[in-house]
């Protein structure tokens, strides 16, 4: 959706540092913009949809205050999961249809995501997004969650940002859902493909406050220096696959001109340093000091399976 992303994205996966893109389906330059980076790179990287109801509109839902406020998805912070729960039919017709809107446009989608990750927060709400991951046959975002104190430290943020409009009883049940969340996935009546592990250390440092161009250099080499301890952890650890979680911009005067001209809410823009911290560090990073980790693909993890049944 923000040119100043979409370019971050883009160097990324020329200099051969990413190789799959979630990609959001409903703004009216999401599809055209995807099809460019496709048509260009798409030898190079993977598409998938990053589902939302917390940005942006909906491509089916008009005028239903469970999911939207004056047209828009409601907020993050605002959303009303018990109206919603008794809605899921509506949910699953349009997290179906911001997948099928690519697959119309020809683009491959290979996995699945969400957008602040909402659809992983109940039971309810998990079970429709594995319906529609299950619908498609493609893998989903881990939810195993490294290092296990971001996954603690996460939650305890969504409990704060749901205080004011989210019952103290739906706060507990989110709480205890994020910690049954694996043992509901491996139970799932349709097995769904996933990498072992989603290792978030690498993202951030959450917008407090601005950053500093002084403290950029330190940042980044705090970036690299997370991401040499994944990999060693990784090595000695019993998975074989894991998902590296990046939140990229590449900043211009261009861009920041055109990302100011765009609305679509749901994209906090005060985490735009910190992705360009990410971008730095990501860019300069060497894999070729670990010959023994492959830099695998999304359609690679469904072979794997085959294979195993």
């Amino acid at each position: 959706v923000f040119p100043s992303i979409n370019e971050g994205v883009r160097q990324a996966i020329i200099n051969g540092k990413v190789n799959s893109v979630a990609c959001f389906a409903n703004h009216e330059t999401a599809i055209s913009n995807t099809i460019k980076l496709y048509d260009d790179l798409g030898d190079k990287a993977e598409m998938g949809c990053h589902l939302t109801i917390s940005s942006g509109k909906p491509l089916t839902i008009k005028d239903n205050d469970a999911f939207t406020i004056n047209g828009y998805f409601r907020d993050f912070s605002e959303l009303n999961h018990d109206a919603i729960e008794k809605q899921l039919p509506v949910l699953k017709k349009e997290l179906e249809a911001q997948v099928q809107v690519f697959l119309d446009a020809g683009i491959p989608i290979t996995h699945l995501s969400c957008h602040h990750t909402t659809l992983t927060t109940t039971e309810p709400l998990f079970k429709t997004y594995l319906e529609v991951a299950s619908k498609f046959k493609i893998p989903i975002r881990s939810v195993n969650i490294k290092p296990d104190k971001k996954e603690t430290t996460y939650r305890l943020v969504l409990k704060f940002m749901l205080l004011d409009d989210v019952p103290i009883k739906r706060r507990k049940e989110i709480e205890r859902f994020g910690k049954e969340i694996n043992t509901y996935l491996q139970q799932f009546g349709t097995k769904i493909l996933t990498p072992d592990i989603l290792e978030s250390s690498h993202y951030g440092p959450l917008p407090m406050r601005d950053i500093w161009e002084v403290s950029v250099p330190r940042l980044v080499d705090n970036k690299r220096n997370d991401l040499n301890e994944f990999i060693k952890r990784f090595k000695n650890a019993p998975f074989e696959t894991g998902e590296l979680m990046l939140h990229l911009i590449k900043e211009s005067k261009e861009t920041r001109k055109e990302d100011s001209k765009i609305d679509y809410p749901g994209v906090n823009k005060k985490y735009f340093d910190s992705r360009r911290i990410e971008f730095e560090s990501i860019n300069g990073f060497d894999f070729g000091k670990y010959p023994d980790i492959k830099l695998s693909s999304w359609t690679e993890l469904g072979s794997q399976a085959e294979k195993m049944a």
